[in-house]
C-alpha cells in the first residue's frame, strides 16, 4: 500500500467488529491493517494511527463507553 487511507476506513475496521474494542487493541489492528501508518480526512491530511483516531473521536464517527470503542457508521462524511 503507498497511499493514505481515508478514516472512514478506520471507522469501517472498527465497525467490522460488532462488540467493539479498546484502543490499545484496535490501534494494533490498524497498524496491521495499514502499516504505512499514513491517514487522512476530507479535511485534514498526513495523520498517523493516534491522530486519525483522534479525530475520528472527536467527531463522533468513533465512540468510547466504559473502555469499550465502538463505530458510529451512522454520520459521516459525503464524500464516500
Amino acid at each position: 500500500m503507498s497511499e493514505s487511507v481515508h478514516g472512514r476506513e478506520v471507522v469501517a475496521l472498527l465497525a467490522a467488529k460488532a462488540a467493539g474494542m479498546d484502543q490499545v487493541t484496535l490501534l494494533a489492528l490498524i497498524e496491521q491493517e495499514y502499516p504505512l501508518d499514513l491517514f487522512h480526512t476530507c479535511k485534514v491530511k498526513g495523520m498517523d494511527k493516534n491522530q486519525i483516531l483522534t479525530n475520528m473521536m472527536t467527531k463522533g464517527r468513533i465512540v468510547e463507553l466504559n473502555g469499550v470503542l465502538t463505530a458510529q457508521t451512522s454520520c459521516g462524511c459525503k464524500n464516500k
